[in-house]
């Protein structure tokens, strides 16, 4: 048996063994001897430096999502949607299947390491007539969910800012392109630093991890000592809202997931960034379940903190700037300056996150164009040297993100609508790989133990993680509020029915005649033959 085979998208002759991806070493199984065959990463011109370590991915990932802050800025729901009760017991019940994909998602980045992800797996996984077709589903899906979340991203800066604004002066009056202008500075702030301070990014993401770490337990312990009066156990974990108009509290419950799954979300962040760190079968998997694991629990802390420390809890149907954390802050620490300080640490944290989401999105980018599934591919998909950076799929990325921020002109409810679709596509394009793999006979083949392993289990978890896609994203597409008008419409399955449309049409104009995964496929050949 070959003991390495080093492939890549473009033809190798034997003065050329320089690929055009960044692959890692990957072991896949030899059909004969079972034994594990590995795909060698070459060192080449035009390839992202290995400047990450194991911290600098956690820092991405960690200021990505930025759980207990994420979950404050939900605070509303505890009025309206259920309660603190909801709130509490809906992130406990989605946090499970949460970690669950984030496991799953650990065990398929330890044997099949890749920048592209998903993309790479459903090709792997999936049957091969359907393959290139699935690979490309979950793709295309996989980058609208990350432009989606750097669109989000993006305008919770805008309202962030100016909503501390409003706690300073009062007689504020917001206008429409306030908020676009902050959010098309925060996007391009994103875009610059990450072309031109690709070296300092990893910097930067261990300075987000303490920001955020040092940062939550500041708030939060302020929190616990300032306020008064502090809610009851009943308050807390007992007295259920319902002012959603529903009859049932049981949808109320199961639409209350929604804090739970944007504050814990993009598990394959951490995967995109394969390609700039060393060891990935390792180190990938080690920081996608200590840091969702770490995550979780942090964000349990959190809550209970949030929950108790509510003084005026009407005052946060109408919060200060429209930011419910600022009006937690402003009730409950009694001290303009520690309020103010909170609000800092919250806008610092998401400005620094909204970077981290960029970083990976390019890299998702620059690997689907390298595929060709969009146009001009290969520009979109080349690193400048120089900077060390993918130029082109950054701006890519930011030219969408500006795009899509115009919506605010027009309506703030479908600039809304595009800002949360990112977690139901992200689900959507999760389904690709996982019904995959758990139809797949072999899993990762015979002969190959994973490095992080699920064990007899992984399977079975990897069919609870299917339902649970299916599960949350149809709850996630429901209105929170009934009877449903024009502004409290949902109207994420109308963002996400546009988005499948888009990648139907791009299929059949554009990608079904140049998308390829070539490396998969030269493997497959020596494979067979």
């Amino acid at each position: 048996m070959t003991d390495s085979l080093k492939v890549g998208l473009e033809p190798q002759n034997e003065n050329n063994s320089k690929s055009s991806t960044g692959l890692e070493i990957s072991e896949i199984p030899d059909s004969e001897t079972g034994e594990a065959l590995k795909i060698q990463d070459s060192v080449i011109e035009g390839a992202l430096e290995k400047n990450f370590d194991i911290w600098g991915i956690v820092g991405i990932v960690y200021s990505s999502i930025g759980t207990p802050i994420t979950l404050g800025t939900y605070l509303s729901t505890v009025i309206g949607v259920g309660g603190a009760p909801f709130f509490f017991y809906a992130y406990l019940f989605a946090g499970v299947f949460c970690l669950l994909t984030a496991y799953s998602m650990s065990e398929m980045a330890s044997v099949n390491p890749h920048s592209s992800a998903l993309i790479y797996w459903s090709h792997l996984y999936a049957p091969r007539k359907y393959a290139r077709a699935l690979a490309y589903l979950s793709g295309i899906l996989s980058c609208a969910c990350w432009i989606f979340g750097a669109t989000a991203t993006s305008f919770f800066v805008s309202e962030l800012v100016l909503g501390l604004v409003k706690m300073r002066h009062p007689g504020y009056v917001s206008q429409t392109y306030h908020y676009y202008l902050v959010f098309l500075a925060n996007v391009t702030l994103s875009a610059v630093v990450n072309i031109f301070g690709t070296r300092l990014i990893p910097l930067v993401a261990r300075a987000v991890t303490y920001i955020f770490n040092l940062g939550t337990i500041f708030t939060l312990v302020a929190l616990l000592a300032r306020a008064h009066p502090k809610q009851t156990a009943a308050f807390a974990f007992k007295d259920v809202t319902n002012l959603t108009g529903w009859n049932s509290n049981g949808v109320v419950f199961f639409i209350s997931i929604l804090p739970t799954t944007a504050s814990l979300a993009l598990f394959d962040g951490a995967c995109h960034m394969t390609d700039e760190i060393p060891n990935p079968r390792k180190n990938i998997p080690t920081v996608i379940t200590y840091g969702y694991s770490g995550a979780y629990l942090i964000g349990f802390v959190a809550i209970l903190v949030y929950n108790f420390c509510i003084v005026n809890p009407e005052n946060l149907l109408d919060p200060v700037g429209g930011i419910p954390l600022f009006q937690l802050y402003v009730d409950s620490l009694h001290n303009d300056g520690l309020a103010i300080v909170s609000a800092l640490i919250v806008i610092v944290g998401f400005i620094c996150g909204s970077m981290g989401v960029v970083t990976s999105a390019s890299r998702l980018v620059m690997a689907f164009a390298n595929f060709e599934g969009i146009p001009f591919g290969r520009a979109i998909g080349s690193v400048n040297t120089r900077l060390n950076a993918p130029v082109w799929a950054l701006l890519f990325n930011a030219t969408l993100c500006s795009l899509l921020g115009l919506l605010v002109f027009a309506s703030s409810t479908a600039l809304n609508a595009i800002s949360g679709s990112y977690i139901s596509t992200m689900y959507v394009a999760y389904l690709v790989p996982f019904v995959a793999l758990v139809f797949k006979k072999d899993r990762y083949g015979e002969g190959v133990k994973p490095l992080f392993s699920l064990g007899r289990w992984g399977r079975p978890i990897n069919i609870i993680c299917i339902l649970w896609f299916l599960f949350a994203s149809a709850w996630l597409c429901v209105p929170s509020y009934v009877p449903v008008t024009a502004n409290s419409m949902n109207y994420t399955v109308v963002v996400l029915c546009a988005a499948v449309i888009v990648a139907v049409v791009n299929w059949f104009v554009y990608a079904r005649k140049h998308f390829s995964i070539e490396v998969i496929e030269k493997y497959e050949e020596k494979l067979e033959n």
